[in-house]
């Protein structure tokens, strides 16, 4: 037989306690929430705005008359257990500028609406002339009439719906946008990004006025980085504004047509292409033409220091004292002056045009007739003193048209005759004649030169 269990009262009680103090804590709490939900708020909602300082597309009262006051909410007099918080969050999110939002009441009763503004990445212009922006998550936002946002303008944009090409193409224009944000130096050079009609995007730039044809948006940040490295080499030595499109659409190629009034230089090579070769040419001609300059300076320099040594070695013709002199001698002494003019002038002829070496000029034929004649005079200066008074004294007519032919000289008194000065012109006209002897027979080398 089995045995009876004893049933503890003990136990018994502290069940039915248990049961009793969780059931009263319950109805205490669904007291005090009915309490509570039949109460109102104390204030009204408090709104906080993300990115309000940077971003004014959405203000406060927007927010309160989306999710209050248009829906005809009488928020302070309503009770908490009657007011629709998620109602209130849709409401607040169906704003296009708004990107989430959340909306509970704290223990205090006051409601807190926490709302985050969306960020425009570009504005779009439609081919018939509205607006409107894009932000990252492709969603397209109006424009806002209290706040106009200055961003990278994307011109002749088509009908982009919800469908699958038209999320590709906002997709494309995103990154593209974004490539050109991250760098200060595209953010400010790029004004304006044209779509066309293939799907394709051309660059306005601010600087110069050429067209950048950019093509699809694969590899943009190497397309880029290209097209800043001829910026950098070309344009800034060449000039903003001498071509008229640049192609980055082939690999690591930056194609460049000129514009139309603007010719390069004719003697360029079509492979080179090069502008620095024809600035080099222009040097290079610039000094060879200071050179020549240099060189035609030395060589008038050099003549006039002919010039002057010419014009010291000639020697000049000395007057003899006409009581002396007999009239063969006159005679030989004005050829003498006549061939020394005749050199005079063929040496001004010959320096004007110098040569840097001249051969040794050979006696002209002229010169070896002097010679014979000073032979002639040397003998004819060998005479006796009394052949020199006879012809003093037969020749009182030559005095006269040697008085004619120098006017300038006037004539002296004729000297008185001392057997002592005799003498000594004897002396001297003795040593005069041996001293032509030695010259006629060794003539002395010309210190200048003649061309042949």
């Amino acid at each position: 037989m089995e045995k009876k269990r004893k049933i503890s009262v003990r136990k018994v009680l502290q069940l039915l306690l248990t049961v009793v103090v969780a059931v009263c804590c319950l109805v205490a709490m669904i007291s005090a929430s009915k309490l509570e939900g039949d109460m109102t708020l104390k204030s009204l909602p408090v709104v906080h705005i993300k990115n309000d300082r940077k971003y004014q597309f959405i203000e406060q009262k927007e927010i309160m008359n989306l999710a209050v006051y248009n829906r005809g909410i009488d928020i302070l007099n309503t009770p908490v257990s009657k007011l629709d918080v998620h109602g209130i969050e849709k409401a607040i999110k169906s704003d296009p500028w708004v990107a989430d939002a959340q909306v509970f009441i704290d223990v205090d009763r006051v409601m807190h609406m926490y709302v985050t503004q969306r960020v425009p990445v570009a504005r779009l212009f439609k081919q018939d002339g509205s607006s409107y922006y894009l932000d990252s998550t492709l969603h397209a936002m109006p424009l806002s009439d209290n706040y106009t946002y200055y961003t990278t303008v994307v011109t002749n944009a088509p009908d982009m719906h919800s469908d699958s090409a038209g999320m590709v193409l906002k997709a494309k224009i995103v990154k593209l946008v974004r490539n050109l944000q991250v760098d200060r130096f595209w953010n400010a050079q790029v004004s304006q990004v044209i779509i066309d009609s293939n799907g394709t995007f051309e660059l306005i730039p601010v600087l110069g006025n050429q067209r950048i044809i950019f093509g699809d948006t694969t590899n943009t940040a190497e397309k880029l980085a290209n097209l800043l490295v001829f910026y950098k080499k070309v344009l800034n030595r060449i000039g903003w504004d001498k071509y008229e499109v640049l192609d980055v659409r082939f690999n690591n190629q930056v194609v460049a047509s000129p514009s139309l009034p603007y010719a390069g230089p004719k003697d360029m090579a079509v492979k080179k292409m090069n502008w620095i070769s024809s600035i080099e040419m222009t040097e290079a001609q610039k000094l060879k033409e200071d050179s020549l300059r240099k060189q035609q300076q030395i060589v008038e320099k050099a003549n006039a220091v002919v010039i002057s040594k010419v014009n010291k070695v000639i020697p000049v013709a000395t007057p003899v004292p006409k009581q002396t002199v007999p009239a063969a001698k006159q005679k030989t002494d004005a050829k003498k002056t006549k061939n020394i003019e005749v050199k005079k002038a063929e040496i001004q002829k010959t320096t004007a045009k110098p040569s840097v070496k001249t051969p040794a000029a050979k006696p002209s034929a002229k010169e070896k007739k002097v010679t014979k004649e000073d032979k002639k005079q040397s003998k004819s200066d060998v005479k006796s003193k009394s052949e020199i008074k006879k012809a003093d004294v037969k020749h009182k007519d030559d005095k006269k048209e040697k008085n004619k032919t120098n006017p300038k000289e006037k004539p002296k008194e004729k000297p008185k005759s001392n057997k002592k000065e005799d003498t000594k012109k004897t002396k001297d006209k003795k040593t005069e004649s041996k001293k032509d002897k030695t010259t006629d027979k060794k003539p002395a080398a010309a210190k200048y030169t003649y061309p042949q």
